[in-house]
């Protein structure tokens, strides 16, 4: 069996996976319910467990159903046709959201990191052309995508580990 050279690996696929969990505000936890103090440990659960129900489900449905197609395969050997559609549609819809509200995240630090002051019609050019830096950088397959989050991922570690810190910091007086 020959093996594609375009293929991501475990690890990338795990570095991914985790990219998106932190992205998805999860590391960022402790840094945003500090002020709430100690009781705020129990956020940390609650989204532990529901991560946790969610990857059991997907796991569940993967093991059950043997449509390769994911999200919308599962839907659609309930639902049809239509649930297919239902799934991909609003997955679709909220990866878009998802990416435009990234690429904004991105160019406001990066406007405060430069110091510099943008207009809205900056703003908007600087989104567009990060969208399209990011879409070119996948035109070369899952495996250069891999190896870009393979070194991203440490942009999202480094600075959440020094807010973890201060949290436990904060907690512990």
């Amino acid at each position: 069996m020959q093996v594609s050279k375009n293929k991501m690996s475990v690890l990338q696929l795990t570095i991914l996976t985790t990219v998106n969990m932190m992205g998805s505000g999860i590391i960022m936890l402790p840094t945003k319910l500090v002020e709430v103090g100690t009781i705020s440990i129990l956020s940390w659960i609650v989204t532990a467990i529901g991560s946790m129900a969610l990857a059991y489900a997907f796991s569940k449905c993967g093991m059950y159903s043997y449509c390769s197609d994911g999200m919308g395969g599962y839907a659609e050997y309930t639902f049809g046709k239509s649930g297919n559609f239902m799934a991909n549609y609003t997955y679709g819809i909220s990866l878009l959201i998802a990416n435009v509200a990234s690429a904004i995240s991105a160019v406001g630090y990066g406007a405060e990191l430069l110091g510099t002051n943008l207009t809205p019609l900056d703003i908007c050019i600087a989104t567009i052309a990060v969208l399209w830096i990011c879409t070119v950088a996948n035109f070369g397959g899952a495996h250069i995508t891999g190896q870009i989050s393979s070194i991203t991922v440490w942009g999202v570690i480094i600075p959440s580990y020094g807010d973890f810190h201060y949290w436990l910091v904060l907690v512990q007086s």
